[in-house]
This record gives structure tokens, C-alpha cells and sequence, in this order.
């Protein structure tokens, strides 16, 4: 191991235990991985039984505490970060928009409950852009004001994946708060990084022509979006907003009924080419390495919507990177070499 990667270890250094609530594929985790801080997960909160399997797949051993709404704080063991992408249908546009009208909308409450109790140091919450703007706005007002008023300085930012090495015009709003005051010049924007990997390079090598529409659904979609499906390179089809982007980044990764994203190939053969992405590309645009995530024998729509409902651990990663060069961990009594 180099003195790079032993940035974390140089110290003695108890692990910080993460709780992970909403998991989905366990995306801080994942991510926590990347930054090689110690770290122990001693629960997780999911009930999406295709989630909890999933999750199991890849952090075995991990205690499941079930559905949020029915766990008894009392029975969690004292951790200090606690992690959660809430549920985000009840403020994106592509959803019905209704905030805090869903019951989904108001699954933070059971995120203060439990924080209110438990009172880590650190607690890290991920939502869509959607909780910024004027009609939610007084959600993410009262998320602030509870976690103010349990005594948490923080911290909100909307961050897009595309900025920070992936592809992948994703907008998502970052809630930071810890226990106590956080220095003035505290930011939880990471350095921003230019893309040197672009749509295309993150594609499948040899597409499954299973993913690919025959051409009477292609004229369909010419006919339903107005476009022509004309390209030179791999590109991404946005029928969400009825365009083929030339940017080289992709749209929001969606779940699958929604039906608005597709990768448009040069025509080939006098045919035009459009398909669905592949479970991999899926990921890759999580910021996954191919074999890094066990898909665990899952059908496509099932792996496809843990990806859009996921976190992008590329950027997740370098956030905590951010926070814990910033923040001395709970956990760790002297100054860390890595804070040097």
C-alpha cells in the first residue's frame, strides 16, 4: 500500500460506524470504500425485499432493522454516521410532485426520530433537485430547522454528478449536519474534476441486440419525439425533454417505466439504431466499475430502478472525502495525519 492510499491508517483509528438507511444497493457503503476511511457498517433500514436481497449480496452480515416507520431507535447500537436517500418520487418532476401530500414525503420525520435519539455526529441525507425549488421549498426548510433545533450546524448543496468525473447530467441536492459548530470555511462542494470519460465510453463494448427496437418501434419513437435518430457516435436519446444529446453526457438515470432514455447507435445497414442501456451501463453511470457490484441474479427492471434510486458512489465517495479532511471524526481522539 502506498503513503496515498494509507492516507486513512497512518493513525490509530477506530472505524466509524455507519447506519444506512434507505439503502438500496448499500451506495455508502460503497462509496466509504472508495475513501478507504475504517468504517463499519451495524445496520441498514430497507423494505423493498429486492433491495434488502440485493443489499445482503454485497454486505453480508450486515443487521437489518426492516422498515424505517417501525424501528424502535432503542434497538440500533450507538453509530455515528447516519446515511439515507430518502425517498425522492414525492419532489421530482418526473414524479406527481406531491411532497409532502405523499406519505413517502414525510419518511424524514422517522429520520429525525431516530437521529433525535441517537445523535450521531454525522448524518448525510441525499435528495432530488426538486427539493430546492419553491414548491418544496418549505420541506427542506423544516428538515433544516429539526436537525437546527437537535443541535446539528448544517450544510445543503446541489451537486451534479457531471462536475465530478461521470457522465451523467445528474442533479442531486446533499444535506450535511454535525453535532456541533463546523468551522466557518466548511464546504461540502468537492473540487470539481472535468470529464475525461464521456457517454460513449462508458457503453457496452457488443450490446445485447435484445436491448435494441425493432424498426417499426423506432419509427414509432421518431413519430412520438420528432427526431431522427441520426448520429455519428453513440450518443443519448433525452425523449424526456425530445432531444439526442451532443454533449457526451447522459440524462438522469430513470427507472424503467419511465421510458425516456435510450442510447441511439450510427445507423447500420440503412437501419437506424436505438436501444434500451444495459444493467451495466446502468451502473457504470453510478459510478460502479464492471464486477465491483453483485448484481445477485436480479431481472433487468429490478437492478435498473436500484440504479436510479441509488447514490452515484463516485460522488458520494469524494463528499465524504471532503467532509472528513474538514471534520475530525467522531471516533478519532487526536488530530488525523490525514487533516495535515
Amino acid at each position: 500500500m502506498n503513503q496515498k492510499d494509507n492516507k486513512f491508517s497512518r493513525i490509530k483509528q477506530k472505524k466509524l460506524r455507519l447506519f444506512e438507511a434507505f439503502a438500496g444497493y448499500g451506495g455508502a457503503s460503497f462509496a466509504l470504500r472508495k475513501t478507504n476511511i475504517p468504517f463499519e457498517t451495524i445496520g441498514f433500514s430497507e423494505n423493498d425485499k429486492f433491495a434488502v436481497e440485493l443489499y445482503k449480496r454485497n454486505h453480508p452480515g450486515v443487521a437489518d432493522f426492516g422498515d424505517i416507520t417501525k424501528i424502535d431507535p432503542k434497538d440500533i447500537p450507538d453509530f455515528d454516521l447516519f446515511t439515507g436517500g430518502f425517498p425522492c418520487q414525492p419532489f421530482s418532476q418526473v414524479g406527481l410532485g406531491k411532497g409532502e401530500e405523499d406519505t413517502r414525503g414525510t419518511l424524514f420525520y422517522d429520520i429525525i426520530r431516530i437521529c433525535g435519539t441517537k445523535k450521531p455526529k454525522h448524518i448525510l441525507l441525499e435528495n432530488v433537485r426538486g427539493l430546492k425549488t419553491n414548491k418544496h421549498g418549505k420541506t427542506l426548510e423544516t428538515i433544516v430547522s429539526k436537525l437546527t433545533k437537535m443541535g446539528y450546524d448544517v450544510v445543503v448543496e446541489l451537486l451534479n454528478s457531471k462536475n465530478y468525473g461521470i457522465p451523467q447530467n445528474r442533479d442531486r441536492v446533499w444535506i450535511y449536519a454535525y453535532l456541533g459548530s463546523l468551522p466557518l470555511t466548511f464546504d461540502l462542494q468537492p473540487p470539481q474534476q472535468p470529464l475525461d470519460v464521456f457517454f460513449k465510453d462508458l457503453l457496452d463494448k457488443d450490446p445485447d441486440e435484445e436491448l435494441f427496437k425493432d424498426q417499426q418501434q423506432v419509427e414509432r419513437l421518431k413519430e412520438l419525439y420528432k427526431l431522427d435518430f441520426i448520429v455519428n457516435e453513440p450518443s443519448c436519446a433525452d425523449l424526456y425533454n425530445k432531444t439526442i444529446r451532443n454533449d457526451g453526457i447522459s440524462i438522469t438515470i430513470l427507472e424503467p417505466h419511465h421510458n425516456k432514455m435510450r442510447v441511439v447507435h450510427p445507423p447500420k445497414n440503412g437501419k437506424l439504431r436505438v436501444r434500451k442501456y444495459s444493467i451495466a451501463e446502468h451502473f457504470r453511470l453510478m459510478g460502479f466499475k464492471d464486477g465491483e457490484i453483485d448484481f445477485a441474479d436480479q431481472g433487468y427492471n429490478q437492478l435498473c430502478k436500484r440504479a436510479a434510486n441509488g447514490w452515484d458512489i463516485n460522488l458520494a465517495s469524494r463528499i465524504f472525502k471532503q467532509i472528513f479532511k474538514q471534520v475530525e471524526a467522531v471516533t478519532v481522539r487526536a488530530k488525523p495525519a490525514y487533516l495535515a
